[in-house]
């Protein structure tokens, strides 16, 4: 038995490795997938609008927050104007009695004349609690109405902001902490049987509620008929169904049986193959009750066989508690491992049984033969 040192993965002509490490997930869980000649693409980004702007960054959101404001508060200040305009409030007074020349007794507005001075009103009307010098007056019944607008304008305006802030303040982050997952996945033996094992750590505890973790492995697969399937999806079954109690780092592991995908797969394999494994987490956040999911994935290089992973989790009797050495969260160590796949394993395992049941039969028929001899 022997095991396969981490140095050994440098040893491939830089194409090979170019193509292995071309990953449909990255390390943090970003999808490495880009959609290309989608019909009315922009527009399905505005049909989308609260969604788009949930997703985008802050900086982009605050941009539409305060062009939506500034957009409100000129459209409306160009529609009081132009009110105003028609019924005459911006034409001078009769320079010899000093009269209106417009329009009424009074203006619609009271106190703005030009442009700077609705959008003033404007203003006032939409964010402030009351009026200054300029006012609205009873003298146009179309002034009702304008402003009742204005106010529910004002208010979808407000309520689609206060919103869409609450959903990405309490949103998980696009970006997973590096310590989420170990950086590598190993290959070793637990009771006698090969198995994946990677590490997770949880230390917001972000997926405390109903925890569940998933592995699959994507490798392109030619069917009998000759059809290419790109990236075919076969899932790695977990230990516990991969429901996991993440209460300090733990690792998740795969048997390799005669189920698993990995059954027919040895280290010098390892090295050959194009495929990929995606780790899933999902679970909720103990504060909101939010459903979080983070991934990550290991490609061949990222793979280790013949390591285990060093403990991380010791007792502290002097705080008489447990202790999470972060430091030790991608540490792995050597162990001896076949580097055969976990079919031939299970072959030499079942040719070692019979013979030592064929053995341990001739040593009985031997017995027996010597017992009938003496008698």
């Amino acid at each position: 038995m022997d095991s396969i040192e981490p140095e050994r993965v440098s040893q491939r002509d830089p194409d090979e490795e170019l193509t292995l490490n071309t990953r449909v997930v990255n390390k943090i869980g970003e999808r490495n997938v880009r959609s290309t000649n989608l019909p009315q693409k922009s527009i399905r980004f505005v049909k989308d609008l609260v969604t788009t702007l949930v997703e985008e960054k802050w900086r982009y959101a605050l941009l539409v927050f305060v062009s939506s404001y500034v957009g409100s508060w000129v459209l409306f200040a160009g529609l009081w104007y132009i009110l105003s305009y028609a019924h005459g409030d911006l034409l001078e007074q009769n320079p010899t009695t000093g009269e209106r020349m417009g329009d009424g007794v009074m203006p619609c507005v009271q106190g703005a004349t030009t442009f700077p001075g609705f959008l003033l009103f404007s203003m006032e009307t939409q964010i402030s609690t009351g009026y200054g010098e300029k006012v609205p007056t009873e003298e146009c019944p179309e002034s009702f109405g304008l402003l009742t607008i204005q106010l529910i304008v004002g208010l979808l305006i407000d309520g689609a902001i206060l919103g869409v802030v609450y959903a990405k303040l309490v949103r998980p982050p696009q970006k997973i902490s590096e310590m989420k997952f170990s950086k590598r996945a190993v290959i070793c033996q637990r009771d006698g049987k090969l198995c994946f094992v990677f590490r997770i750590c949880d230390r917001k505890w972000q997926h405390a509620i109903e925890t569940k973790v998933t592995a699959v492995m994507l490798e392109s697969r030619r069917t009998a008929e000759g059809e290419l399937v790109e990236k075919h999806e076969s899932y790695l079954k977990l230990e516990n169904d991969g429901r996991l109690v993440l209460l300090w780092p733990v690792t998740a592991c795969h048997v390799i049986d005669r189920d698993s995908p990995l059954y027919d797969l040895s280290a010098e394999e390892l090295l050959k193959r194009k495929l990929e494994i995606v780790v899933t987490i999902t679970g909720g956040t103990m504060t909101t009750g939010q459903i979080n999911q983070a991934r990550t994935s290991y490609v061949p290089s990222e793979i280790c066989w013949g390591h285990r992973f060093r403990n991380m989790v010791e007792y502290d009797s002097r705080k008489q508690s447990f202790v999470a050495v972060n430091e030790r969260m991608h540490d792995i160590e050597p162990v001896d491992t076949p580097l055969c796949s976990a079919r031939q394993l299970n072959i030499l395992k079942k040719r070692l049984q019979d013979k030592d049941v064929k053995e341990a039969n001739l040593s009985g028929a031997t017995v027996n033969v010597s017992s009938n001899s003496a008698l």
